[in-house]
């Protein structure tokens, strides 16, 4: 391995990626910008999907206003809140099926987006959603065959990254699963970080760890590159500086627009094949921990964040250096452990900045004993599904997938301590 952190033999140089083919940024786009949007695109029928939750603030009466003095027509359409799931999905794509439109615009945070996602490839697809699930042997395999309804997706949060991903997540049987493809990808990808300044601050930290796990489990994925990397660290960077800032005042413009920037970053990270969702154990265990605990997404992938860095430390840690860099960490003089290490102090740092907690035992009421159901489905079901044994670095075994269980419980990062103590060595 270089000292940049790349293994010449291992750097993915095969590269067949696609993003959303437009991305339109800027304050105000969500009214400025999207009736001429909707014109080029010219469709005859348009659906608005979106919930409650962005309806009270008063931005979809506003979106809508715009449409109606351009002379556009539409239908609206307010989805279930919450996280989505396979019952929620039925009503919605037998809704689809029978409004066949030719155009979605969906306007809300990422269970809002995913569905709008869903009914697009719904319409024109045969079957049930759950025939497009990830499954092994083959979890990313591309299941959806006909193109979608054209979609224009509005985000009104700062950390799902929907709009800019390839993924829809939907909950099956108490766990998250997901349909990949670059069919559910946006036509158009409309980002106005103004949706984001009614975003409360609950909400406001949880969405942007979301887009920090996103980002920094892109550094540990088995298969860098340099393209991704490169979103990465400036996301990184974007989220370490202005997301206390975004949770404290949610009226702070410049924060608002660049947590924007590292969100949009973070959901083409996840999209680029060699990142796979991201399929580290951080996502694999969050999307699992999330559903199981009553623990919202992004809270559940800040507490998994820093222990899948501890976990997969041995075999990470020069690259990890660059996340501590992007922390603003002064990184001269430090072995690659130490600015490894230095790398989890910063998200742990920045959680406790959000007061956020560390140890899964004081984010739930649930007993520990709660979590040891998971473990036999983890390890022998579950990391197939995220196909961990090609994405993520470091071999999960019964021994030391324990040990992280009870590191997560705890909130301790054993695997850094035993480098520090000189009883384990990296690869």
């Amino acid at each position: 391995m270089n000292s940049d952190g790349y293994n010449p033999l291992k750097v993915n140089t095969n590269l067949d990626f696609g993003n959303p083919s437009r991305v339109v940024f800027g304050l105000g786009a969500a009214y400025n910008s999207l009736p001429g949007l909707i014109k080029e695109l010219n469709p005859k029928k348009t659906v608005l999907v979106s919930d409650e939750i962005v309806s009270k603030t008063g931005a979809l009466e506003k979106i809508e206003s715009s449409l109606k003095a351009a002379d556009l027509k539409f239908e609206e359409l307010l989805i279930p809140v919450g996280e989505p799931t396979t019952e929620m999905t039925r009503d919605l794509v037998d809704r689809a099926r029978k409004d066949r439109p030719e155009m979605y615009v969906g306007i809300g945070g990422g269970s809002v987006l995913d569905m709008t996602k869903l009914m697009s490839i719904m319409v024109t697809n045969h079957g049930e959603p759950k025939n497009y699930y990830a499954l092994p042997p083959d979890p990313w395999s591309d299941k959806v065959t006909n193109v979608g309804v054209r979609k224009i997706l509005i985000s009104t949060t700062a950390g799902t990254g929907s709009e800019t991903s390839n993924t829809l997540v939907v909950t099956e049987g108490g766990y998250k699963t997901w349909i990949t493809s670059s069919k559910v990808t946006a036509n158009v990808s409309l980002i106005d970080p103004s949706l984001t300044f009614t975003l409360p601050p609950v909400a406001t930290r949880n969405t942007g760890m979301d887009a920090l796990s996103h980002l920094i489990e892109g550094v540990l994925t088995n298969m860098p590159n340099p393209v991704s990397d490169g979103m990465i660290q400036q996301g990184v960077h974007l989220v370490s500086k202005y997301l206390v800032r975004a949770y404290n005042n949610g009226n702070d413009e410049e924060a608002r627009v660049n947590m924007s920037f590292a969100a949009m970053m973070g959901g083409w990270v996840i999209a680029f094949p060699w990142v796979g969702g991201p399929a580290t154990i951080g996502h694999c265990m969050s999307e699992a921990l999330g559903p199981k605990f009553g623990i919202p997404h992004g809270f559940a992938c800040a507490i998994m964040l820093p222990h899948a860095m501890d976990f997969n430390l041995p075999l990470v840690a020069p690259r990890l250096r660059s996340v501590a860099e992007a922390f603003g960490v002064d990184t001269y003089g430090l072995s690659d452990i130490e600015a490894a290490s230095e790398a989890i102090n910063s998200v742990v740092s920045l959680m406790k900045s959000l007061e956020m907690p560390v140890a899964l035992k004081n984010a739930s009421k649930f007993k520990k004993d709660r979590l040891a159901e998971m473990f036999d489905y983890v390890l022998n079901e579950r990391q197939y599904i995220y196909n961990l044994p090609v994405y993520n670095p470091r071999r999960l075994t019964r021994e030391n997938l324990s040990e992280l269980f009870d590191d997560v419980w705890e909130g301790k990062f054993t695997t850094a301590s035993k480098l520090a103590e000189g009883s384990v060595k990296t690869f």
